[in-house]
């Protein structure tokens, strides 16, 4: 007979959020889904975050491993090592969660027998303000067509690994790949390969922390984006040639988001990275004609950046001013 009140290993590294972090640890604690262990990977943070998460410190229940620095990767790896719970959840440790999270994504699990469940995200920021993307559908079951495409239109969700439970099982011989940053679009797609069907809860249960000072948010501009969308469409290319477009659709978007992290960033693009990114879109732009998932705006976004990357960077800055999620 199945379980339906499994354990679930929610693991969070630590690196320096001594200001978030126990607002993080609570809203774990207090899940309405009681049968939860947390696990807290120090990732040789240098500031109180080690002695916070010591305060919390109760086996089973709660457990804290205190490592040499190695990065997200590296931390979200040691917590599934020792992970005792057939399922796995993660958050990072600037970021909290509503308290009913676990128990919508394990009762979705379970009711529609997949081994991945996923919610909508509150993009919460530093004054308070707390929002949404405008239409996050309705709870459903997606096949994993479907899904990846959802996933990388990143229309109700993306490729974050915080907003979704996963059966452990997804994780046999799979990691996330250390000295990457991007490390959630390296494994997402292998991850919905294994799993096939995901169900999907509409109702916003991650609060997503937007940090001025984040990773995602600095001078160190994250090639690793397009890196990881390239490998994204080989694979899918290799095994689903059905999704093509899909891949090679992704792998242009992903080179004009880096290419967006240097106008959001303030940070001068070289020319020769212009280039390759024109020709990264220039080359795909077949596909991207062909596919129907892209929004009208989408696709005007790629073709003005083609005609104009000045009038692009101007059009681009008056967009964000305007969009917040």
């Amino acid at each position: 007979m199945a379980n339906d009140n499994p354990l679930i290993s929610v693991i969070v590294p630590v690196y320096n959020v001594e200001k978030y972090l126990e607002k993080c640890i609570k809203s774990i604690l207090n899940q309405t889904y009681e049968n939860i262990e947390l696990i807290l990977i120090d990732d040789g943070s240098t500031d109180n975050s080690g002695n916070i998460c010591d305060k919390y410190n109760r086996p089973p229940k709660v457990k804290v491993i205190h490592k040499e620095n190695g990065g997200l990767s590296s931390a979200r790896n040691a917590g599934i090592d020792i992970a005792k719970g057939e399922y796995l959840g993660f958050v990072d440790s600037d970021d909290s969660i509503e308290p009913f999270m676990y128990r919508m994504l394990m009762s979705s699990a379970l009711e529609n027998n997949t081994k991945i469940s996923v919610c909508a995200v509150n993009y919460v920021y530093e004054n308070g303000d707390k929002l949404t993307k405008p239409d996050l559908g309705e709870d459903c079951i997606f096949d994993f067509e479907q899904a990846m495409i959802e996933m990388n239109s990143h229309r109700i969700f993306d490729m974050g690994a915080w907003s979704k439970l996963y059966h452990k099982d997804l994780f046999l011989e799979l990691r996330f790949p250390e000295g990457k940053l991007s490390e959630d679009y390296y494994i997402m797609y292998k991850i919905f390969d294994r799993a096939q069907r995901i169900s999907y809860v509409s109702t916003p249960c991650y609060n997503y922390l937007q940090r001025e000072n984040s990773i995602t948010h600095n001078a160190r501009i994250n090639h690793d984006h397009e890196y990881a969308a390239k490998e994204q469409m080989l694979y899918l290319g290799k095994k689903y040639p059905e999704l093509n477009v899909l891949g090679h659709t992704s792998y242009a978007s992903a080179a004009l988001t880096v290419y967006d992290s240097y106008i959001k960033n303030k940070v001068k693009c070289s020319k020769s990275d212009i280039r390759h990114f024109r020709n990264v879109v220039e080359e795909n732009m077949g596909y991207i004609r062909k596919a129907e998932f892209l929004s009208k705006s989408k696709k005007i976004q790629f073709r003005l950046f083609l005609i104009s990357t000045f009038m692009y960077n101007i059009v681009f800055k008056m967009y964000r001013r305007i969009k917040r999620v």
